[in-house]
């Protein structure tokens, strides 16, 4: 799923940070085959290398779970880390909530 360049992103922030903060956040491609349960959605900046992208599509498509590619560098502004390229919300209320705004 591509997130729509018409769709005002604040909102989407606020949700990511509220998962950061709820510590229902999956951090990387290598620590979201370790968890211990699938998440919700997955969000990738589209700077994503093409191994870890194929790994990533590859993990999605056999646990069912729902992938946003987000614009560049776009986790980096929103969380204030660097090298941020993909994290993933446990939190289904959440994550339902960013998927439901993007589809409006």
């Amino acid at each position: 799923m591509q997130l729509k360049s018409n769709i005002p992103i604040s909102k989407i922030d606020c949700y990511i940070n509220f998962a950061v903060k709820a510590g229902k956040v999956v951090w990387g491609v290598d620590n979201l085959e370790r968890a211990k349960r699938a998440p919700a959605v997955t969000l990738y900046d589209e700077t994503l290398g093409a191994s870890s992208r194929k790994q990533l599509e590859k993990y999605c498509n056999e646990k069912k779970v729902k992938s946003l590619a987000l614009p560049k560098d776009y986790l980096n502004v929103v969380l204030k880390r660097e090298n941020v390229k993909v994290i993933s919300i446990s939190d289904v209320s959440l994550a339902s909530a960013i998927l439901a705004y993007c589809e409006e």
